[in-house]
């Protein structure tokens, strides 16, 4: 063993020594230069997958760091726990010619908790190294070694995951034993692996070379969907002490359900009692799993924990009756437990939770999709979806965290892909009616009623059970207007179907319009200016609108006596593929009424269409941002 280790460490001194000399700036294609905020020298990691809880990752990455925008890689990140640890990182970071200005090791990393501030439990934790460099350009250059006790999680290969970075050489490569099976899946590839041997070991690589840099670009497709990718699956695995095999979601699910969810939901009898008391009088399953959902959210609040295999297994159901918390998982585990008790049917559900839809890979099982639990429940004709971390959320609701999206149903037959709530852009709604006093002084005073629905029902949600002192805080940031003052407010929801959240505030605002001698200027919109998106030229990716909405501005402005309730009528209607803008504004019975309404559609659009999109939100921004000048009558 240890002579091993000494030989180990001769590889990567040498390999320090001899080899980074080598990386000048100047050395670098200058086709992968441009755009580039960082290039990828050197690439390369190494798996040996020995046995099912013997698994050794060695690699070498050289980054040129090449202006601030790329100093992101400029540091290293090592995430490790009980079953994965950090055994050797040695490394130097050298000037533009290739020269060493300093080198480092692992004893000059520093260790946090990966989930710190959202976890009671967890022996997840990173190193990581900055490098301080301010000096541009530069080159990091290391080797590391990993070693993990199983192989169900093996870290993907990614090389060109980064949008602005260009890659020089990555390369990596799988080896494992002759008869070892692997499930192997690949995506925007431009060659197959080299299958050969090295040693007794069976080896897998795969290269790219000369990866120019693309350009990060507004409502474009991430690297997910668009870079190249592969992921590695042994057939048989084992995780702490839980073994198995799986070739598709189905049998995946089936051994989620024998395995880490099996013997889980048992609950005190008191508990069950509670449960057969609360649903007696209530009619259907719905009702019932209403009642069920809000005792939960009543009993329980949420909090991560990340020990040993609890990344993937929940906690049992009568741990969190007792203590009355518990992560994503433990919470769908304890609410499919009270669903148990009554004879209701629900999935454990694993879903790629985050603003941007991600689906699971419809057709490659895997550990690595999902980074978070929801529950399903299968009623006919009405599959019902519940997010078990929230003590507020409405039943039923999803929001733009999971909403339309694939994810991995575990049922009894085995797992099952399915498709999360979808909400169209005319179901995510913001509607808002407002009713303004204005006077000679410039002073305005009115009220605001604001529907959201659909995803943006979250808008404002966050104000609905907080104290007061708390809703005035977060109106303030929302409506940021100099001297606004808010004197009355209140929330409301309508939890049947899709759950409605309406806003209603009274509010002034002193010297909002400018007054003079003679005029009295002032723009109705007050709170919902478009947002003009860049003007790119030669766009190269398509364009992806990840989620639509539609926001409608009613605006009614009651003009002091001394104005003369005189203007040009506006009209104004854009259309284009990814959606509509209208404006209208005019003066009826002393009063100035605007109408404003955007709708942006979801959807993907050709590369070609940006332009079209980039003028709609110019134009919306140009007509929201609409004064009006009216005359003040003469004394």
């Amino acid at each position: 063993m240890r002579l091993r280790q000494f030989y180990f460490s001769l590889f990567f001194c040498l390999s320090i020594s001899a080899v980074y000399g080598q990386y000048a700036v100047q050395d670098i294609p200058k086709e992968l230069l441009g755009r580039a905020t960082a290039t990828f020298r050197e690439d390369d990691k190494t798996i040996l997958i020995k046995s099912p809880t013997d698994v050794t990752t060695t690699g070498k990455k050289v980054v040129t760091i090449h202006n601030n925008g790329g100093e992101l890689h400029g540091n290293i990140f090592f995430y490790y726990n009980k079953s994965v640890q950090v055994k050797e990182v040695k490394g130097e970071i050298l000037d533009e010619f290739g020269k060493a200005i300093k080198k480092f090791s692992l004893k000059d990393f520093d260790d946090y908790s990966a989930v710190s501030g959202y976890s009671l439990f967890d022996d997840y934790r990173v190193k990581v190294f900055e490098s301080n460099v301010t000096t541009y350009p530069y080159t990091i250059a290391y080797t590391y070694e990993l070693k993990s006790n199983q192989n169900l999680v093996i870290e993907p290969w990614r090389p060109d995951i980064y949008k602005n970075v260009s890659v020089e050489k990555s390369a990596y490569t799988i080896l494992t034993n002759p008869e070892e099976k692997l499930r192997i899946y690949s995506k925007n590839l431009n060659a197959e692996p080299v299958i050969g041997t090295q040693e007794k070991f069976k080896s897998y690589q795969w290269k790219a070379e000369n990866i120019k840099a693309i350009r990060e670009e507004p409502y474009s497709p991430g690297r997910d969907i668009t870079g190249m990718q592969v992921l590695v699956v042994p057939q048989t695995f084992q995780y702490f002490k839980n073994k198995g095999e799986f070739d598709d979601w189905k049998t995946f699910g089936l051994w989620m359900n024998q395995t880490l969810l099996k013997d889980k939901k048992n609950l005190p009898t008191a508990t069950v009692s509670k449960v057969k008391e609360l649903v007696k009088d209530l009619k259907t399953d719905k009702e019932k799993a209403k009642a069920l959902y809000e005792y939960m959210q009543n009993k329980t609040r949420y909090i991560s924990i990340q020990v040993g295999i609890g990344g993937f297994e929940p906690f049992p159901a009568e741990n969190v009756d007792r203590l009355g918390y518990g992560d994503c998982k433990a919470l769908v585990n304890y609410m499919q437990a009270l669903l148990d008790v009554v004879e209701i049917p629900s999935y454990y559900a694993i879903v790629e939770a985050g603003d941007k839809k991600k689906n699971v890979i419809n057709d490659f099982a895997n550990i690595l999709d999902g980074n978070h639990i929801i529950l399903c429940l299968p009623f006919e004709n009405d599959t019902t979806w519940l997010e078990c971390t929230s003590q507020e959320m409405p039943f039923g609701y999803l929001g733009d965290f999971t909403d339309d999206r694939l994810v991995l149903a575990c049922t009894e037959e085995g797992g099952k892909v399915m498709r999360t709530t979808s909400y169209s852009y005319a179901d995510n709604l913001q509607h808002r009616i407002m009713n303004i006093k204005l006077d000679v002084k410039g002073k305005i005073t009115g009220d605001i009623e604001t529907t959201f629905k659909g995803t943006q029902f979250d808008n404002h949600f966050a104000n609905y059970d907080l104290i007061r002192d708390k809703q005035l805080e977060n109106l303030k940031k929302w409506y940021n207007i100099n001297r606004i003052e808010f004197t009355d407010f209140n929330y409301a929801i309508q939890t049947e179907n899709n759950p409605i959240l309406t806003e209603n505030i009274k509010f002034s605002i002193d010297n909002y319009a400018t007054v003079s001698k003679s005029h009295l200027s002032i723009k109705p919109n007050i709170f919902n200016i478009a947002s003009p998106i860049p003007n790119i030229r030669n766009r190269q990716e398509k364009v992806i609108i990840n989620r639509g909405y539609t926001d409608i501005e009613e605006i009614n402005v009651e003009l002091p006596n001394e104005v003369i309730p005189m203007i040009s009528p506006t009209k104004k209607e854009i259309k284009t593929d990814m959606g509509t803008y209208e404006f209208l504004a005019k003066i009826e019975d002393k009063v100035l009424k605007c109408y404003r309404k955007i709708q942006i559609k979801e959807g993907e659009y050709s590369a070609e269409s940006y332009e079209s999109f980039s003028n709609l939100m110019a134009e919306a921004h140009q007509f929201d941002g609409t004064f009006y000048n009216l005359s003040i009558k003469d004394k």
